[in-house]
């Protein structure tokens, strides 16, 4: 499928293309961004960097740390004024995929390299129309939390959590009306925990559209039974009524504030934020699955524009940062997991649990097989899409029209865009 020209794309035009500038000093410097790792993880950056360093004179790294909220701006502004990083780690890829502007994976990484990553990773976040534009670096597997304290009171089994979606949306409703807590704690926002088209995916309806990208599918009955299931969870009680305008991390607030009786999560960093009489309450699962059987997982992602001045460098530094021990080290310091066949079947996910963290750690990490990466549609103009899609999911679930009628109408804009883009 052709790329479509817009005006992002032709203030973008000089940085994708031209060949790689030749060096002028003795010195190479290679810019590289990472998202909120300066505060807690500076000693781990700036030891690969020194060790990269030391094993490649004349190279020198330097190191920039962005807030998340601003690395996506950031990243477009450097493109635009022609100073652009040459390896970041950025979010909301979908806005620079579809224009050509970040070299291919496929064709820069040697076969060896590609061959020690997972590949569902390799073919995730980052793989548009037939190709993979990222290095993935660290990941996050879902898993479930959920309180045994509300289970008990809604006069379910604590030792017996849910293991499909639906038993989950079941219990939920069943907490809700015996205790007034929520069942799950879930957001419904665009590109955060489960946005409405990672629903379907969950549970089997994919892709959203045709071979050729020429019209959606999604107006299914397939599609219609999966949302009129969470439209019905949403009305019941089983997901709280701010999940369609969630922030950042309010569904770990409403899990840890006793609000909502279970939380599907990564790993188990929030444990910082448990009190002893709450690390009582809880306990950890396998993420219960859908229709597809597998468990949703997102990665965070290194990219190289095809602006960088010193490309293969780039892309040799990309890959030294998530290498296996690097990782492993990372893993080590932080509840995260890897994206490498060797640092996941390290021992170290094996380990005897010694606290909460560590079980749902290792949930995660035994779970890694059984993931999918939680990529949105490869299409162009997906951001715009998304907007559509949940606009009319949020009018279902607040009553304003049918499931049939949102189908309709994301059928209709879809295919508008398709044609006309």
């Amino acid at each position: 499928m052709r790329r479509i020209a817009l005006p992002l794309s032709l203030l973008l035009a000089l940085a994708a293309c031209g060949p790689e500038p030749s060096e002028q000093s003795d010195t190479i410097t290679i810019e590289f961004w990472t998202i909120a790792l300066g505060d807690a993880f500076a000693d781990y950056i700036l030891g690969m960097i020194s060790t990269y360093e030391e094993a490649h004179p004349g190279v020198k790294i330097k190191w920039v740390d962005v807030s998340g909220g601003e690395v996506a701006e950031k990243f477009l502004a450097a493109l635009v004024g022609d100073t652009p990083p040459d390896l970041a780690n950025i979010y909301d890829l979908p806005r620079f995929l579809q224009y050509d502007i970040l070299v291919d994976m496929d064709q820069a990484v040697p076969a060896l390299d590609k061959a020690k990553r997972l590949d569902n990773f390799w073919r995730g976040v980052g793989y548009f129309q037939g190709a993979n534009y990222v290095i993935p670096w660290y990941v996050g597997v879902t898993m479930l939390w959920y309180n045994k304290d509300l289970f008990q009171r809604a006069g379910l089994d604590p030792d017996r959590p849910p293991r499909t979606i639906d038993e989950m949306l079941a219990m939920g409703r069943q907490i809700y009306e015996r205790t007034g807590k929520y069942g799950v704690s879930w957001r419904l926002h665009p590109s955060l925990v489960a946005p409405p088209w990672a629903l379907l995916r969950m549970d089997g309806f994919w892709p959203l559209f045709d071979e050729g990208y020429n019209r959606t599918r999604i107006n299914h009955p397939d599609a219609k039974a999966i949302f009129q299931k969470w439209v019905d969870a949403y009305r019941d009680g089983a997901v709280p009524p701010e999940a369609l305008a969630a922030a950042h991390r309010d569904e770990t607030n409403w899990f840890i504030e006793g609000r909502a009786a279970m939380l599907p999560f990564s790993g188990g960093w929030i444990t910082r934020y448990f009190d002893k009489t709450f690390e009582q309450k809880v306990a950890t699962a396998p993420m219960p699955r859908g229709a597809l059987g597998l468990v949703p997982a997102s990665n965070q992602v290194l990219v190289v524009p095809k602006a960088s001045r010193h490309r293969e460098i780039a892309v040799d530094f990309g890959l030294f940062v998530t290498n296996d021990e690097n990782q492993l080290e990372f893993c080590r310091q932080v509840a995260i997991l890897p994206s490498t066949k060797a640092a996941a079947a390290d021992p170290y996910f094996r380990r005897p649990a010694a606290t909460l963290a560590d079980q749902a750690n290792q949930l995660s990490a035994a779970d890694i097989p059984n993931s999918f990466v939680m990529a949105p549609p490869d299409v162009v103009g997906w951001s715009r899409m998304e907007d559509i899609l949940h606009e009319e999911f949020a009018k279902a679930l607040a009553r304003q029209q049918s499931v049939d009628e949102a189908l309709a109408r994301i059928e209709q804009k879809w295919n508008h865009l398709l044609r006309y883009q």
